[in-house]
């Protein structure tokens, strides 16, 4: 039984893969049309074809006339109800604002409401900002750069902004990914179904103890997504019990994250109104399961060292859950050297994978170490650093494949010289 599991979870996953891929590249690229919007005034910003993108604060009331809006501010507290009767009434497109207060409330009317291809998301670059990140015309740029290839932005709002050439970075932006639509249009649906993954995902399951199975699918009939990502979190501890050679795990972790990517690659996916649920659980389950079995394990000796090794584990955890997300802090230096390191390889790569994928084959090469336990713990993460790029469902596939072959090809040519070297 678990070695047909095995076969099926193979078979099932190059098939359906091959068939969903070029399918959602061909969508992915046309969902890298964008349109611009330039601020008018308080209220109102000007689309290319003159059309009006109203602003909607709280208290504002929305007018008929209104064929397109954008929530800005706080909407914690107000009844969504009255807002989706009026939009759907008057079949009015909403545009829904990244990093800004009012991202909750919008993405609960754009996912409740009837019409709900009425959709749009929109990035924008405020003056606070600029001031506050010491933001140049370099800096915006990648920043433009990244809203629309990484995350598919619909519309770029552009705001006035002191002592930054606009219509130079629009210039540059313009150059790489053409002209601007009139009007912004989300990415749509395309024929495919999220059942025969998420099947795979339970033949890898099955492939170690079919009673892993039973909790994504108890939880089937109630939510799909939500199940989808019981059983791929669940894959990524047991998949790595499952699979002998440890070498190959790195492509085992890339096909788990590409089904789940393909399970829930549906409108409200596509479009970031919904999200995968449990990335944080997701990114400690197996180093954690494999922090728990190594003392256990090695309790004897390693019991001495417990103090030195719970503050470490607790600083490095920290630190890593701390930059896992899209809010985290982020130097100026740093900043810079990221859009540096992007201008020369198209898409940066991850740079938890680059550092702990060599400790991952380290930890392959040192078995015999009395320590190379911590080496798997912490190279385990590149691993789960593989599976979770596919986890954000709005980025472009070619962009989640490009970044994770990438620094899987660095890790096996890392595996490669430590092989034949002779300290190894």
């Amino acid at each position: 039984m678990k070695r047909l599991s095995s076969w099926l979870f193979f078979l099932t996953t190059l098939i359906y893969l091959s068939f969903f891929t070029p399918m959602r590249i061909v969508s992915d690229k046309r969902a890298l049309a964008y349109s611009v919007g330039f601020t008018i005034d308080d209220k109102r910003i000007s689309l290319e074809n003159g059309e009006i993108l109203w602003v909607v604060e709280p208290g504002d009331a929305i007018q008929p006339y209104m064929r397109y809006v954008i929530f800005k501010g706080d909407f914690t507290g107000l009844d969504a109800k009255g807002y989706i009767e009026v939009l759907d009434k008057y079949r009015i497109h909403t545009g829904v604002l990244e990093f800004n207060e009012s991202l909750p409330f919008a993405k609960k009317i754009a996912s409740e409401r009837a019409l709900k291809d009425l959709v749009f998301r929109v990035h924008t670059v405020r003056q606070e900002e600029v001031e506050k990140l010491k933001l140049d015309e370099k800096m915006i740029y990648y920043r433009l750069r990244r809203a629309i290839l990484e995350r598919s932005i619909d519309l770029l709002w552009i705001q006035p902004l002191e002592n930054i050439d606009t219509q130079e970075i629009l210039k540059k932006i313009e150059k790489e990914f053409g002209k601007p639509t009139s009007l912004p249009i989300p990415q749509q649906s395309f024929p495919k179904t999220g059942l025969i993954p998420f099947l795979a995902i339970l033949f890898g399951l099955a492939s170690f103890k079919l009673i892993t199975i039973f909790p994504a699918l108890l939880i089937l009939p109630f939510d799909f997504s939500i199940a989808v990502s019981v059983a791929s979190i669940t894959a990524t501890v047991v998949l790595y019990f499952s699979i002998r050679k440890k070498q190959f795990l790195p492509l085992v972790y890339l096909l788990l994250g590409m089904l789940t990517y393909a399970a829930l690659s549906d409108f409200s996916h596509m479009n970031d109104l919904s999200q995968f649920r449990g990335v944080k659980i997701s990114l400690v389950a197996l180093p954690m399961t494999l922090a728990t079995i190594s003392l256990l394990r090695e309790w004897k000796w390693l019991k001495k060292y417990l103090p030195l090794v719970v503050v470490a584990g607790v600083i490095f955890g920290f630190y890593y859950i701390s930059r896992s997300g899209n809010i985290a802090f982020v130097v100026d230096a740093e900043r810079k050297l990221r859009d540096f390191i992007e201008g020369i390889l198209w898409i940066r790569p991850r740079f938890k994978e680059l550092v702990f994928y060599p400790v991952y084959f380290l930890s392959i090469c040192l078995k015999k170490f009395k320590w190379s336990f911590a080496f798997e713990i912490i190279g385990s993460i590149a691993l789960i650093s593989t599976f979770n790029t596919f986890c954000h469902i709005k980025t472009p596939m070619i962009v989640s494949l490009y970044r994770s072959l990438f620094t899987i090809f660095f890790g096996y040519l890392t595996y490669f010289f430590m092989r034949r070297s002779k300290w190894f």
